[in-house]
C-alpha cells in the first residue's frame, strides 16, 4: 500500500517553483504509457483516468470524473472487479483479469488496484494499472488447445490400437468358422491371412484414393466392412460416395462393426447387420440395422470411448445421429447435410 507522506503535494511545490501544475504533468505521463491507468476513489469513482484507459473503456476525459469505473466494464466481470475493490479498500493490494470490446476487437486485461493511504493508514484512493494481456492470453489458449488436441489424439491411438485387435480377432474367428464349415482346419491360416490382406487392401483403397467420389456407396462401403462378408447386407440407389465424407464415412462404418463385433450381431455366427442409405433433401442419411445378436435388455448405463468418438464423428461433419436400443438389435440412423458439389449420381 502506498502511502502520500507530502501534506503540500507535488502540485502545491510545482506551483509555487513557476512549474505547470502537477495534474497536468501527471496526466502527460499517464497518456505517454499504452497501460490503462485509473485513479479510483475507495468506492470506486473514477477521479482520472489515462488517455489509454479512455479508449479501452469507450469514454471522453471530460466524462472520466465522477463516472462509476465498474459501469463501464463487461458485466462478466462486475464480480471479479468488484471483489478486487473492496480488498482494495481495505488496504490489499488486489488483481483481478478482465477484457473490454472496442472498435470490434476484443482486449484482455491484467488488473492491479493498489491502494494510497494517508499518514494514518486510511484508503483515499485506489491506482488501477490495466496491462494488456491479450497476446499472453492467446498464446495460452493456443497452447491448451494444443495440449487438448495431444491428448483426444493420444486416446484416439488407444483406442485404435485397442480396435485393430477387437478385428483381429474377429476375423479369426470368421477364419475358424469358414475352415470347420469347410471341413478342413488346415485352411484357417489361409483363410485368415486372406481376410486381413482384404482389411488392408480395403483401407488402402478407400482412404488412400486420390479420387474417392469416383466409387460408388455400395461398392465404398462392402470395402470398409468386407472382413465381415456375409453377416452384412447393403441396399441403396446407385450413388457415388460424397467425396469431402469419404474418410468420415469409413471411420463410421468401422466404428460401428468394431462395437457390433464386441457386443452387438457382428459377435455371432447367426448376427446380421442391413446397411441402406439414401441421398435427399440435401442431406445423406445411412441407417444401420442389427438383428440376430445378444438380446438387448436396456440402453447401456454408460457409453465407452467407440460411441463418443461415433458421436465426434458425427458432430464434426454436423451431423445428427439417432440410437434406437430394440430388443432385436440396436438400430443407428445417421444424417449428415451435403454441400453444393458433393453428390455425384
Amino acid at each position: 500500500m502506498r502511502k502520500d507522506d507530502n501534506p503540500i503535494g507535488a502540485s502545491g511545490l510545482l506551483a509555487a517553483a513557476g512549474q505547470p501544475p502537477a495534474f497536468d504533468m501527471q496526466s502527460a505521463m499517464l497518456d505517454a504509457t499504452c497501460d490503462c491507468i485509473k485513479v479510483l476513489t475507495p468506492e470506486g469513482v473514477l477521479l482520472a483516468m489515462s488517455a489509454a484507459g479512455c479508449l479501452a473503456l469507450g469514454i471522453a476525459q471530460p466524462q472520466v470524473e465522477g463516472t462509476a469505473w465498474i459501469s463501464l466494464l463487461p458485466p462478466a466481470v462486475h464480480v471479479s472487479a468488484r471483489q478486487a475493490l473492496a480488498q482494495a479498500a481495505k488496504g490489499q493490494t488486489s488483481r483481478f483479469a478482465g477484457h473490454s470490446q472496442a472498435a470490434g476487437q476484443l482486449t484482455h486485461w491484467d488488473n492491479l488496484l493498489t491502494p494510497v493511504a494517508d499518514r494514518d493508514g486510511r484508503v483515499r484512493s485506489i491506482v488501477c494499472v490495466s496491462r494488456d494481456v491479450t497476446e499472453q492470453v492467446s498464446l495460452r489458449r493456443e497452447l491448451d488447445q494444443a495440449l487438448e488436441r495431444e491428448r483426444l489424439l493420444s486416446a484416439e491411438m488407444v483406442h485404435r490400437i485397442k480396435n485393430l485387435f477387437t478385428v483381429a480377432a474377429a476375423v479369426m474367428l470368421m477364419a475358424d468358422r469358414e475352415a470347420r464349415a469347410s471341413g478342413s482346419a488346415e485352411q484357417l491360416a489361409r483363410i485368415a491371412a486372406s481376410k486381413l490382406q482384404a482389411l488392408s487392401r480395403a483401407y488402402s483403397t478407400v482412404l488412400e484414393a486420390d479420387d474417392v467420389a469416383n466409387v460408388e456407396m455400395e461398392g465404398f462401403m462392402k470395402s470398409v466392412l468386407q472382413p465381415f462378408g456375409g453377416q452384412c447386407q447393403f441396399s441403396g440407389a446407385r450413388h457415388c460416395v460424397p467425396g469431402p465424407l469419404a474418410n468420415l464415412l469409413a471411420l463410421f462404418l468401422h466404428e460401428l462393426a468394431t462395437n457390433s463385433v464386441k457386443h452387438g450381431a457382428l459377435s455371432v455366427p447367426e448376427g446380421s447387420i442391413k446397411i441402406s442409405w439414401c441421398l435427399g433433401d440435401g442431406a445423406l442419411g445411412i441407417a444401420w440395422q442389427e438383428q440376430g445378436g445378444p438380446p438387448i435388455c436396456a440402453p447401456p448405463a454408460r457409453h465407452g470411448y467407440g460411441t463418443k468418438l461415433i458421436d465426434q464423428l458425427a458432430a464434426s461433419a454436423g451431423g445428427i445421429i439417432d440410437r434406437d436400443w430394440h430388443r432385436h438389435g440396436l438400430q443407428i440412423g445417421l444424417r449428415v447435410p451435403l454441400h453444393h458439389g458433393q453428390v455425384d449420381r
